[in-house]
C-alpha cells in the first residue's frame, strides 16, 4: 500500500518537473520570437506563456495536495498497524490467561480433593490480587495503554521479572496522543526490562507508577541499576548508547523528542542504592 503511494507521488511530482521544464523550453522559445514580431504577436506570446504558467500552478497544487493525503493516509496505516498490533497482543495475553486459568482450578480443585482448604484459600486470595491488578489497569481512560501495561506484564512474567504497576490517576484531561504515550512508556519498559535482565532473581524488580498533580500528569518507572552522572545527559542523544550492537541509541531519543513534543520534561536520577529512575512530566 505505502509503494503505491509512493510511486503515485514520484510519477505525479516527475510530470511537474516536466511542465516546469516545457515551460522553461517555451520561455527560450517565444524569447527568440520577441526579435521576430512580425512572426508572432506580443499579446500571442503572452497568452501561451500565461496558459502554461497557470497550468504549472495547477499542477503544482494538485501535487501538493497528493503529497498531503500521502502522508495522511500513511500516518492512518500506521496507526491502524499499532492498533493491530497491540490488539494482537491482548488476544494472545487474553488467550494465555485463560489457559493459565483453567490451571489455576485444577490446583485449587486438587487442593480441595487432598484436604487441604487452607491451601486453597491461600492460592485463591493470591490468584485474586492478580486478577484486581489487571482489573485495575483497564479502567485506565486510555485503552491503548492498559494494552501496554498487560503485554508487558506479560512479557515480564516469561522474562521472571516483578513487575509492579501502580495507578493514581484515570489520566481524564491528557492533551497526549496516545501513539505517543505508547513511544514514551514502551521504550521506558523495554529498557528497564534490558537493565534487570541479567541481575540475580531478587534484584530483577521493575516498576512504573502513574499519577497527577495539579499541574501535571506524572510517569514515573524505577529498576535496580545506576547510570553515571556523565552519562545521563548523553543517553538521550541520537545513536548514544552504553551497549553494543547495532540499532542502538534510538529508543530514548524518541523518548525525549516525543516529550519535548508534547510540552514535557524528562528527569532521570540514579544511585548505586536506590537505583535509576526515568520521570516524565506532561502539563494538566
Amino acid at each position: 500500500m505505502k509503494d503505491r503511494y509512493t510511486i503515485g507521488t514520484v510519477v505525479v511530482l516527475g510530470l511537474a518537473f516536466l511542465l516546469v521544464f516545457v515551460l522553461v523550453i517555451f520561455s527560450f522559445f517565444f524569447t527568440g520570437l520577441l526579435q521576430k514580431p512580425a512572426v508572432v504577436s506580443f499579446d500571442c506570446m503572452a497568452l501561451i506563456i500565461s496558459i502554461l504558467v497557470i497550468i504549472t500552478i495547477t499542477s503544482l497544487i494538485f501535487l501538493a495536495r497528493n503529497i498531503f493525503l500521502v502522508a495522511k493516509q500513511r500516518k492512518m496505516l500506521d496507526i491502524q498497524d499499532f492498533y493491530i498490533e497491540h490488539l494482537n497482543e491482548m488476544v494472545r495475553v487474553i488467550r494465555s490467561q485463560r489457559h493459565d486459568f483453567i490451571n489455576h482450578m485444577q490446583v485449587v480443585y486438587a487442593l480441595m480433593k487432598t484436604k487441604k482448604p487452607e491451601r486453597a484459600e491461600q492460592y485463591i486470595e493470591e490468584l485474586c490480587q492478580n486478577v484486581r491488578f489487571n482489573d485495575g489497569v483497564l479502567y485506565v481512560n486510555m485503552p491503548e495503554l492498559s494494552a501496554l501495561l498487560i503485554a508487558k506484564e506479560e512479557l515480564a512474567a516469561d522474562k521472571e521479572i516483578s513487575f509492579k504497576i501502580k495507578i493514581d490517576s484515570d489520566l481524564v484531561g491528557l492533551n497526549v496522543k496516545p501513539l505517543d504515550l505508547i513511544t514514551v512508556l514502551g521504550n521506558l519498559l523495554d529498557n528497564s526490562f534490558e537493565a534487570v535482565e541479567e541481575l540475580p532473581q531478587e534484584k530483577k524488580n521493575v516498576a512504573i507508577k502513574i499519577f497527577q498533580t495539579s499541574k501535571h500528569f506524572v510517569f514515573q518507572t524505577a529498576n535496580p541499576g545506576y547510570i553515571p552522572k556523565h552519562l545521563r545527559e548523553k543517553i538521550f542523544e541520537m545513536g548514544f548508547s552504553t551497549k553494543s550492537g547495532k540499532n542502538r541509541g534510538v529508543g530514548l531519543a524518541s523518548v525525549a523528542s516525543v516529550v519535548e513534543k508534547n510540552s514535557g520534561r524528562i528527569t532521570v536520577s540514579s544511585s548505586e542504592d536506590s537505583g535509576t529512575k526515568f520521570t516524565v512530566m506532561f502539563p494538566v
